[in-house]
């Protein structure tokens, strides 16, 4: 786990990801140390997306190095070599590394308790009784505990967020990926979500956050990185990217946000 790892946590250096003729990751280079929160901000088509599912294995980078706690992320080196992982042990990865989604994603055929146990029993192979506890214990932590047996169409957008999120930590990942995660919710219920995020910060949770929240991302990051054309133009401490931005295009993109 992250604490066995010396460097950082989650590593890129020079990704590079197309989609036929269009080049949407031009380079991308970025270091994520254990209990840190990295939130990616920039204009819509910048990259950010592409590089979380990048992460997550979901898709499969043309070049670069992408390595989760020292590991490259979809390969494993042997006698100098790369050979890409099978499926299965693809699955065994994207355990460590925890994805939550803008539209939530969950299964409507399930209970929120039955989608926070999905992974543990069929991927992790814990019994259903453990993985039972466990999903209970997790509601609660995002304050839904009582919604157990709820389906996600009798929840609202804020909890069926929090359900994701349970399911995601149910996984104990070493990473949580964060896409976008209240952009498709009213405006009301983006509080609730963030407040179960900010306390994930808190317990020095890692975790990476494509946000337009940029009261979020000045409050709890510790890096803000700026995509822009599948780059990252500018990092740093969020005081300083956000405060005051190096490059004119940083700038101009806060300008219309903040």
């Amino acid at each position: 786990m992250a604490e066995n790892v010396s460097g950082p946590l989650v590593f890129a250096d020079g990704v590079h990801k197309r989609f036929g003729h269009v080049e949407v990751l031009r380079g991308v280079s970025l270091s994520v140390a254990a209990g840190e929160v990295c939130c990616l901000i920039g204009p819509s088509g910048s990259g950010k997306s592409t590089f979380l599912r990048c992460l997550n294995r979901l898709e499969a980078i043309d070049g670069g190095i992408l390595e989760v706690e020292g590991e490259f992320v979809g390969y494993r080196k042997r006698d100098g070599k790369l050979y890409q992982l099978r499926e299965r042990d693809v699955a065994s990865f994207r355990a460590r590394v925890g994805m939550v989604f803008q539209h939530f994603n969950l299964f409507g055929h399930m209970s929120a308790l039955e989608n926070v146990m999905e992974g543990p029993v069929q991927v992790l192979g814990r019994p259903k009784s453990e993985a039972a506890e466990r999903g209970r214990e997790l509601l609660a932590q995002v304050g839904l505990a009582g919604k157990e047996r709820n389906y996600p169409s009798q929840l609202s957008g804020g909890q069926q967020q929090r359900v994701a999120i349970a399911r995601a930590l149910a996984m104990e990942p070493a990473v949580l990926l964060f896409d976008e995660p209240t952009s498709a919710l009213d405006p009301e219920l983006v509080g609730e979500v963030l407040d179960v995020m900010r306390t994930l910060a808190e317990q020095r949770m890692t975790m990476i956050v494509v946000t337009h929240e940029m009261g979020f991302a000045r409050e709890v990051a510790d890096t803000v990185a700026f995509m822009d054309a599948g780059l990252v133009v500018e990092s740093g401490a969020p005081g300083e990217v956000l405060g005051n931005p190096k490059t004119e295009r940083c700038r101009a993109f806060l300008s219309k946000v903040l």
